[in-house]
């Protein structure tokens, strides 16, 4: 639940945007007029469309940006996947990739990936790498990495590493470790820790790479778990769960992660997973348990008794959705009030709505301060590049 209402936290500050792609390209035509502030109405405007199941006026609108910049195709091929539209997806990504938007080529690499063209897909995905951020790159590793070619995985894994993707630097740590390449693995963690604009980063990436330098005990405890996980991807929960519980003897953390695991399959369950994280000492759990009785149940008394519970217990991260529910009843003053606690233990969400709120309050110096924090500030979690575009960087 945790994830999932971060999520839900960027759509409520990022709506329109947070589906928009990756990035915004500024590739230009000479005989299109490059009007980007045209161009991103158009873009804001098919998104409203799009959230809406208006699939229709979402295509139309596409199409009329296509008078102020080519990247318009890239757009038009993602909404043609979401119809499940593959002919025309595939048709419009190749018209961006014509016009140097090498992130269609990466998009392409993956439905022959997903079709089993794998020659054709690792063609596709080598175009798309030419493209300035990490994620093509990061794509390309994961490419090699399913394919089991860890040598050629790693070379791209280093690529995307250097271009800032978080994702590709916890992945080159899961690859230290099994290489027990202590050094190597101590510098993922330096860069996640002590650089600026990582993007991607996630908490339990943080927390999996100190387990993985750990004590003998965190080490094992991190192996059962990633052993669990296996069987999670397969659905197999059963057997998930029963490894899970190893774990748990090593680490209270266990009773947690049985309890990530069932969010997805039933919320009663989940609940009731979390409820024995809690009794376990696993605090935050109150706050995943909050969350539910807030989202599903509309209970507010009842969430903030057990939201309440968990910041009492010392989790920072709980007090976004004490945030949430001042802001969902229009107390904007306390809601920046809680926001403004996690904002300050480096999320990145966190920071954009505190300078959102603190800028519709009138407080222009405040709002500059948490939109200097976000790009200031090292170790940075939740960065990603529709935040930035929504913060108008």
């Amino acid at each position: 639940m945790r994830n999932k209402k971060y999520i839900i936290a960027v759509s409520g500050i990022l709506l329109i945007l947070v589906l928009v792609a990756l990035i915004y390209f500024k590739n230009k035509d000479s005989n299109y007029t490059n009007n980007e502030k045209m161009f991103n109405e158009l873009l804001l405007i098919s998104e409203k469309y799009k959230t809406e199941g208006d699939y229709a006026q979402a295509e139309k609108t596409l199409e009329e940006s296509l008078k102020y910049s080519k990247t318009g195709y890239y757009y038009l091929g993602i909404l043609y996947s979401d119809m499940n539209e593959k002919k025309k997806a595939r048709k419009s990504y190749e018209q961006a990739y014509k016009y140097k938007v090498f992130e269609a080529a990466t998009l392409i690499g993956e439905m022959e990936e997903k079709s089993g063209n794998f020659e054709e897909a690792e063609k596709w995905y080598k175009r798309g790498v030419k493209n300035i951020k990490g994620l093509s790159a990061y794509a390309l590793a994961m490419f090699y990495y399913n394919r089991n070619d860890k040598e050629k995985s790693k070379i791209y894994l280093r690529q995307a590493a250097n271009k800032k993707e978080g994702q590709a630097i916890y992945l080159l740590a899961r690859v230290y470790y099994k290489e027990k390449n202590w050094e190597e693995l101590k510098k993922c963690q330096k860069q996640i820790l002590e650089e600026k604009e990582i993007y991607r980063v996630k908490d339990y990436m943080k927390k999996d790479i100190e387990y993985m330098l750990g004590t003998e005990k965190e080490k094992q405890y991190f192996d059962l778990t990633e052993e669990a996980n296996k069987f999670v991807e397969k659905k197999d929960y059963e057997k998930a769960e029963k490894i899970f519980l190893e774990a748990a003897k090593l680490n209270n953390e266990g009773y947690y992660e049985i309890a990530k695991m069932y969010v997805d399959i039933s919320n009663e369950k989940a609940v009731e997973k979390y409820k024995i994280a809690y009794e376990k000492g696993v605090v935050r759990a109150a706050g995943d348990i909050g969350s539910y009785y807030y989202d599903k149940k509309r209970d507010v008394e009842t969430a903030k008794k057990w939201i309440q519970m968990a910041i009492d217990g010392g989790d920072i991260d709980s007090n976004f959705y004490l945030g949430e529910i001042y802001e969902d009843a229009g107390d904007l003053r306390q809601a920046l009030k809680y926001y403004s606690i996690p904002a300050n233990n480096k999320k990145a969400i966190a920071m954009s709505i505190a300078r959102s709120l603190a800028s519709e309050l009138g407080d222009k110096k405040l709002a500059d301060y948490w939109y200097n924090k976000i790009f200031s500030e090292p170790g940075i979690e939740q960065l990603s590049e529709q935040l930035v575009i929504g913060l108008g960087k």
